[in-house]
């Protein structure tokens, strides 16, 4: 028994039977989130998913609120009026920001499984190749892929079709179908509709992922290459602003505290928040913006 997922269920349940009959009459404007929600693989409906968020911004402002009001009350020359405002605004800045999280969650989502599925495509479509070049059929292939949780997304649309299949009872076309109609990947779709044309044609199916694997990893070869080129570039910008940056800064700053004893507070305030603040954010930030780069998730 998973305690923590208990326990967001019944949140949702809760978020869902307080809200949803307000939050249906609005749910024409958050209609664009069922094709995203559907690609991010997300198994709520979407009134419930914006009953949730809702209800998630209304209990982080009921919690917020009263925390920052009483530490805005420590902050010299500030009365209770001004307490309030501050305390308020910042509560409502916040709460909206995570409503505007949760509007933006489902693309993101989205846009991590297609990643996902691109870059392990070319191995997975590669060794479904070479199973099915045993003869094995296309629902042993799916089933046998299953297995594989190294390759991530992928392998959990093949536990999708083999599940559809065996315990559902779907013929192995409508399954692959269903699983395409949902998928974040255009790639995978293409892979996935292919091999549902050949299984209905009586094609080779082999020779299809075959060829289909030497595309997908001559894709993989260039996105490599590019990517590596991104990085070789990053990093030299980062070595500019961080290393020879940061030297420029001391020496400047050291000449001219020389000028006037009066400019050395300043300066030794403006390199400790280089140092300390400075540096660990640009670097973070580089990591990040790494992280976004990189063809793999995870």
């Amino acid at each position: 028994m998973n305690f923590n997922s208990d326990l967001i269920d019944e949140y949702k349940k809760f978020s869902y039977g307080l809200l949803s009959q307000k939050v249906e009459r609005y749910m024409t404007y958050f209609e664009s989130l069922i094709i995203d929600m559907k690609k991010a693989g997300m198994r709520m409906s979407l009134l419930e998913y914006m009953s949730t968020a809702i209800m998630t911004s209304i209990v982080v402002f009921l919690v917020e609120f009263p925390l920052v009001f009483v530490i805005s009350l420590f902050i010299p020359n500030f009365s209770l009026i001004m307490a309030f405002i501050f305390s308020f605004s910042i509560t409502i800045v916040f709460s909206v920001g995570i409503f505007f999280f949760f509007y933006m969650y489902p693309s993101i989502s989205a846009a991590g499984r297609k990643k996902s599925i691109d870059f392990a495509l070319p191995f997975t479509t590669l060794y479904m190749a070479t199973v099915s070049g045993g003869n094995a059929p296309a629902k042993a292939m799916f089933k046998i892929l299953s297995k594989f949780t190294e390759y991530g997304e992928v392998t959990k649309e093949a536990k999708e079709i083999t599940r559809n299949v065996e315990i559902f009872g779907m013929g192995i076309n409508e399954a692959i179908r269903k699983s395409a109609d949902k998928s974040p990947s255009e790639e995978f779709k293409e892979l996935m509709w292919g091999i549902d044309t050949t299984l209905t044609t009586g094609g080779d199916l082999s020779e299809y992922l075959h060829g289909k694997a030497r595309a997908f990893i001559q894709n993989y070869k260039r996105m490599m290459r590019e990517y590596a080129k991104r990085v070789s570039v990053l990093l030299e910008v980062y070595v500019t602003l961080i290393v020879v940056g940061s030297i420029f800064f001391v020496v400047v700053s050291s000449l001219m505290s020389a000028f006037g004893t009066g400019m050395m507070d300043i300066i030794v305030i403006a390199q400790f928040f280089l140092i300390f603040l400075g540096l660990p954010v640009i670097s973070i930030v580089f990591i990040i913006i790494l992280k976004y780069m990189s063809p793999r998730v995870g």
